[in-house]
C-alpha cells in the first residue's frame, strides 16, 4: 500500500517491481528477488508473526506476493474503502483480509487486518502490520507511564545491525517519557517498544510544509506478542527506508479461528 500527500510519496516503493507479479511456478523468483531472499515490494503490508516461523526464512509467498481479491468496495457520505482478501496460504493454511476505510474530508484512515486459520492444524501466530516509509524522518513514541526507568520500555533487538548502543550512536534518545528514533542514516537497527496505546508519530523532512504521520493500534494490557512487544521500529541499511511495525496479540488459532488488529492512521500538518 502506498501513501501520498499532494503528489509526494511517503512510502518506500520498489519501482523495479512495478507492474510485476510472482508466478506460481516460481520461474521468476530470481528476477523479483534480486539481491534479497524475497521480493521487497515496499509500502504497507500484513506479515505473519513471528519472523522466526517464516517458511524458509521468508514471508509467506502467497500472502506477501500473491494477488488479493476485492471482496467489497464502497463510497458514501461518511467514508470510502475497500476490503481485500488473500488466497489461502499453501504452506500454512492462513488467509489475510485487509479492510481499508478512509473518512470523508479528513486525512484519516483505518486498516483492519484479520488472519484466519483455514488449515487443519493449530497455528500460533499474530497479524503484523509493516509500513515502509522513506528516510529521512524522526519517529516519536510516548512510553508507558509508571516505569522506574523509561529505558525499560525500549529493547534493541540483537542481530539487527552493528550498533552496540543506540543512544551512544545518536539514533535514539529519551526525554520526559518520549522516545525519539532518528531514521536518517543508512545504518541497520531495530527497536522493540512497550506501549500502552500503540502510538507512533513520524515527522517527515519533506520539501514543503511540515508533515506529521500518526498511528495507533489496539493494544490490550497483559497480552503476549510474537516478538515480545507490540510495536517496533526498523531502519534499513541498504535502501532508503525505515519501518513502523504494529503487532496483534500472539494467538493460537484452531482451525476456523482468527486474530485481528486495527491500525488507525492519519496525516496532519499540525505538529501539536
Amino acid at each position: 500500500m502506498s501513501i501520498r500527500h499532494k503528489g509526494e510519496e511517503l512510502c518506500f516503493i520498489n519501482r523495479a517491481l512495478a507492474g510485476k507479479s510472482l508466478l506460481e511456478d516460481g520461474s521468476n523468483d530470481a528476477e523479483l528477488c534480486g539481491d534479497w531472499s524475497f521480493p521487497l515490494w515496499g509500502g504497507g503490508k500484513t506479515w505473519i508473526a513471528p519472523e522466526s516461523a517464516w517458511p524458509g526464512g521468508v514471508p509467506h509467498p502467497d500472502l506477501d506476493s500473491g494477488a488479493y481479491a476485492v471482496r467489497e468496495a464502497w463510497i458514501n457520505e461518511h467514508s470510502m474503502g475497500v476490503q481485500l482478501q488473500s488466497a489461502v496460504c499453501r504452506l500454512s493454511g492462513l488467509q489475510i483480509e485487509r479492510r481499508i476505510e478512509l473518512l470523508r474530508d479528513k486525512m484519516h484512515w483505518t486498516v483492519t487486518q484479520t488472519v484466519t486459520n483455514l488449515g487443519t492444524l493449530p497455528r500460533q501466530c499474530g497479524a503484523w502490520d509493516v509500513l515502509m516509509l522513506r528516510r529521512p524522518a524522526t519517529v516519536l513514541v510516548p512510553l508507558p507511564s509508571g516505569l522506574n526507568d523509561d529505558h525499560e520500555a525500549v529493547h534493541p533487538i540483537a542481530g539487527k545491525g552493528p550498533l552496540n548502543d543506540l543512544y551512544e550512536a545518536g539514533v535514539a534518545e529519551i526525554n520526559q517519557g518520549m522516545l525519539s528514533v532518528f531514521c536518517t542514516q543508512a545504518v541497520e537497527f531495530k527497536i522493540g517498544i512497550l506501549s500502552e496505546h500503540g502510538e507512533m508519530q513520524v515527522q517527515f523532512d519533506t520539501s514543503g510544509s511540515p508533515l506529521i504521520y500518526r498511528r495507533r493500534s489496539n493494544i490490550s494490557n497483559g497480552e503476549r506478542y510474537a516478538h515480545g512487544h507490540p510495536i517496533e521500529v526498523f531502519n534499513a541499511p541498504a535502501l532508503p527506508y525505515f519501518e513502523l511495525e504494529s503487532h496483534s496479540r500472539l494467538a493460537t488459532l484452531q482451525p476456523g479461528e482468527f486474530v485481528t488488529t486495527i491500525v488507525d492512521e492519519e496525516l496532519s500538518t499540525d505538529p501539536s
